[in-house]
């Protein structure tokens, strides 16, 4: 019966949650994908998360960014986006043709028929992380429950709602599923910003707590340890899929096949491109994958919809059953297509 009513709240959260990031759908919930362009392009332009500065991110992709080009014989651009929602926006509208998003991004542009997943990151020989949130070490702040004692007492910094461990994953497992159904209202204030940005503001008591991940808080402590010091992790999740690489479903067959042979390839021989890999968000590489690896974020999307419009008293209780009736259509259909690989 919960996976039921997850499946029924996830379509909701695709068909508005995600609407600002993707083209309307069409009647029956899904985009048609336009004809396969069969001319190589001229040029690809990949797109990437900036979680530090935009000049920064692209200056630690190049490398690779460049071995791409010489090994797909086509230029290819590197684009640094500092919100992933400007990514999804990008990719949308066709300035974008490969690109490294998080789980959630990726599942509108899936969802919508603009790109498939090929790819995935391979961090410290791991394809999974965590969410995690941390506070200040001399914080009084114990554990979550110290929250709901002190409604309205403190300052939290909330990750971009695109994201997926900086939002996505700490609202649905830190506060919804232990029935906080409105998690902001814990809070004196709600600040968002970059992971790298909500562990800063925390260790200089900007705030009193913020949303990270494993991975970038084991960085910020590498490179910036006396900062990181002052941190202590108040919560964390279960392991979240790390993040995928995406292309454009418009792309050819052929060179989608070497796309992902050079990507999954990538820093398995030789020493200059394992450094350069090491860079890149302290990757050891990346493996194949498929939109099936969206699945598990497909079901933390479903329950937070489900909150949402439980929580929505201003919608008609017969607009509502409308809603579920279409959604518990669509829910299946996408998870049933995730899973073959068939989005």
């Amino acid at each position: 019966m919960l996976r039921r009513w997850m499946m029924i709240a996830s379509a909701l959260m695709l068909a508005t949650g995600l609407a600002s990031a993707q083209k309307p759908a069409s009647p029956q919930g899904y985009v048609k994908t336009r004809q396969v362009v069969s001319a190589p392009p001229q040029k690809l332009v990949f797109g990437l998360i900036a979680l530090k500065n935009a000049e920064q991110s692209l200056a630690d992709w190049a490398p690779f960014i460049e071995a791409m080009s010489k090994s797909l014989g086509v230029p290819v651009e590197g684009k640094a986006f500092p919100m992933q929602g400007d990514l999804v926006d990008g990719f949308a509208q066709g300035n974008v043709d490969v690109a490294w998003v998080g789980n959630v991004p990726a599942l509108a542009l899936v969802e919508n028929g603009q790109a498939t997943v090929f790819a995935q990151m391979v961090v410290n020989g791991q394809s999974a992380y965590r969410s995690v949130i941390v506070t200040h070490a001399h914080s009084p702040i114990q554990s979550l429950g110290d929250l709901q004692a002190n409604k309205g007492k403190y300052v939290y910094g909330d990750g971009d709602v695109k994201s997926t461990s900086g939002h996505i994953v700490p609202r649905y497992f830190a506060f919804v599923r232990r029935g906080i159904n409105d998690p902001d209202a814990l809070f004196k204030e709600v600040r968002r910003g970059s992971l790298a940005e909500n562990m800063e503001r925390v260790a200089r008591r900007e705030i009193d707590l913020g949303t990270t991940n494993s991975n970038e808080l084991q960085k910020f402590q590498s490179l910036s340890p006396e900062l990181a010091s002052q941190l202590r992790v108040v919560w964390q999740s279960k392991d979240i899929p790390e993040s995928p690489l995406v292309y454009r479903n418009e792309l050819s067959a052929p060179l989608k096949a070497r796309l992902q042979a050079f990507v999954v390839n990538y820093g398995s021989r030789l020493a200059d491109e394992k450094a350069a890999l090491k860079k890149m968000n302290n990757l050891t590489g990346f493996r194949k994958s498929s939109n099936a690896q969206l699945v598990t974020i497909a079901d933390v999307e479903m329950f937070n919809a489900r909150q949402r419009i439980n929580n929505d008293a201003k919608t008609p209780p017969e607009e509502r059953a409308a809603k579920i009736d279409e959604a518990i259509k669509r829910g299946t259909r996408l998870e049933l297509m995730l899973k073959l690989g068939k989005v």
